[in-house]
């Protein structure tokens, strides 16, 4: 049939590792706005829940601390009150309330200081048993935050390392597999992806020379795109520079069935192979990175799903919290109700 393409073997794969490589881009696009919308949707939903109950412990700290000279208690309910009073307040100080902190350590017989040391020690001895290995803070002082933070990366680049020392065992069993022949084709094709990119790279650079043009809007907009190509031949973007270069990257590398075309189209598939795993790199970077700030439990990836249930599960039991304090401070009020609050378990 007149005008037919003839699909190779070697078009074949360019067009499932360009497919590969576009899928992946656009992941990792769709990664980058769920977090932007997952934050702004924190900051509307959540911020104003833990605002609101940040305010009620800091009214139950103040209004128990009231309470501890009140004869109607007995001794025993004077210690509960006022071991309540400097677990709400280091817990506020824990999240930066200087007037909690100077209230823990007005009623309290070890300072905020030093719990948290003492916390930030007790964390950090069971993450280096469950690591392995020491875990380095730098210069910060110890925090319960910090070691919890390094703890968790560390733990994460852990897991990351030994799934890269699985594949990497992986390749090298298939690497010895593989002939001599295979190995020095495999040379020649990364020189020849070397030599395609230099090449397409050149004809851009010839093209968009800003120094060989004399019309000062054409020469802005000229500089503006070598920069462009300069930026992509530094990444080695194969991709970014056939896009800029204006081909039909499907068919723009010749015609098809011609072994000098399918040549170079195996060259560039090459250059794209090592963009693909970049991406993938990128993409499991990111989504490490995500379940950390949202704080995920390990194995859940940033997906809309998941982040949603776990930001409606944060709203009810922030509801839930709110609840309680409530409830809390209304037991000041009413000598009956507080001893019977004091009396009871408290989950702080």
């Amino acid at each position: 049939m007149a005008g037919a393409t003839v699909t190779t073997d070697a078009s074949r794969i360019w067009q499932q590792q360009l497919s590969r490589l576009e899928r992946l881009q656009q992941q990792i696009d769709d990664l980058d706005a769920l977090a932007r919308d997952e934050r702004e949707r924190r900051s509307l939903e959540l911020h104003p829940l833990q605002r609101r109950w940040r305010e009620l412990t800091v009214a139950l700290a103040h209004g128990l601390a009231g309470r501890l000279e009140d004869k109607s208690l007995s001794e025993r309910q004077r210690e509960v009150a006022r071991e309540r009073v400097c677990a709400l307040a280091a817990r506020m100080a824990d999240g930066g309330d200087a007037g909690m902190r100077e209230l823990h350590d007005r009623h309290s017989p070890r300072s905020w200081e030093q719990r948290r040391r003492d916390a930030a020690q007790d964390l950090r001895l069971r993450m280096e048993a469950r690591l392995g290995q020491a875990l380095d803070l730098g210069d910060a002082p110890p925090s319960p935050e910090l070691v919890w933070q390094i703890g968790r990366e560390k733990l994460r680049d852990l897991q990351d390392s030994r799934r890269e020392q699985r594949q990497e065992r992986a390749h090298a069993r298939q690497a010895r597999r593989s002939s001599t022949a295979a190995r020095e084709q495999a040379q020649a094709e990364a020189a020849d992806a070397d030599q395609v990119l230099r090449q397409i790279y050149r004809q851009l650079a010839s093209a968009w020379h800003p120094d060989r043009e004399t019309d000062e809007r054409e020469r802005r907009r000229k500089t503006e795109l070598m920069g462009q190509a300069n930026a992509a031949y530094e990444r080695r973007d194969l991709l970014s520079l056939l896009r800029l270069q204006g081909q039909d990257i499907r068919d723009g590398v010749g015609a098809a069935g011609h072994a000098q075309a399918d040549e170079r189209l195996a060259a560039m598939t090459l250059l794209l192979k090592r963009q693909v795993a970049d991406r993938e790199r990128a993409r499991a970077a990111l989504q490490s990175a995500l379940a950390l700030e949202f704080d995920l439990p390990p194995g859940q990836p940033a997906q809309p799903q998941t982040l949603a249930a776990d930001r409606q599960a944060q709203r009810e039991a922030m509801q839930l919290a709110i609840r309680d304090r409530e409830r809390d401070l209304r037991c000041l009020d009413e000598r009956v109700a507080l001893r019977r609050w004091l009396n009871a378990p408290w989950m702080g």
